[in-house]
């Protein structure tokens, strides 16, 4: 049965909403949540969270812990250098083959991704900011043609968008993002495939180390969520 207009824009509203949230820390790492207070408190139809959480939760955002409801995936040292590790395995190559295959809607918007900036007193900006830097990540992926890599760079990229949030609250300047994206532009668009592995391999290696300072001074999810495990 297909779903109704007027439920999947619900549908679509709930999951919007509660991912900015887990995104941007307002239902911090670590909170178990139900779909009766995330009703109430978000006065959406419970069908609709119901509908958002099996999406957060097949995103890696939420866990699923049965009759005591939903646990906002906790952020941890272990789960920040795992992803990393995994993208500067995957990552550097995808490079190598979207290189000089980049048609010029795909550089436009890349480009685009690349210039984008944020005001730190702005949660929305902020927000905005690291989805510009998601698709930036799966854009490339995309090009590369492996579906299957890029389904997994874009399930490591939902969860580093809340990663990269919370550093950019910490200091991290838009500068740093954009400066490295455009030099993986520059070469992906000439063609020099290991020049833009080497470059992404550096700005992965670059960004944990800022991430991981940055996170390490975020005291109320140090003593909640964050852990060597």
């Amino acid at each position: 049965m297909a779903t109704s207009p007027k439920k999947g824009n619900l549908n679509a509203q709930a999951f919007d909403t509660l991912r900015r949230d887990i995104i941007s820390c307002t239902l911090k790492p670590g909170t178990t949540i139900t779909e009766a207070w995330l009703t109430e408190h978000y006065a959406l139809g419970k069908a609709a969270i119901r509908h958002a959480l099996a999406r957060l939760t097949q995103q890696g955002l939420t866990l699923n812990q049965g009759r005591l409801g939903y646990t906002v995936a906790p952020i941890t040292i272990k789960s920040i250098r795992d992803s990393y590790q995994a993208r500067r395995l995957i990552e550097p190559e995808l490079c190598r083959l979207a290189a000089g295959r980049l048609d010029g809607d795909k550089l436009r918007a890349l480009r685009d991704c690349s210039s984008a900036s944020y005001d730190r007193n702005s949660a929305a900006e902020m927000i905005a900011f690291s989805q510009a830097n998601h698709r930036f990540h799966c854009l490339i992926a995309h090009t590369a043609g492996n579906d299957r890599l890029a389904r997994l760079i874009e399930e490591l990229s939902d969860d580093h968008m809340r990663i990269a949030y919370v550093s950019m609250v910490y200091g991290q300047s838009s500068e740093y993002w954009n400066d490295d994206h455009a030099g993986i532009v520059a070469a992906l668009e000439s063609g020099c495939g290991d020049e833009a592995a080497r470059l992404m391999t550096e700005h992965l290696a670059s960004g944990e180390e800022a991430i991981m300072k940055a996170i390490l001074n975020l005291p109320e999810l140090l003593e909640t969520s964050l852990s060597s495990s």
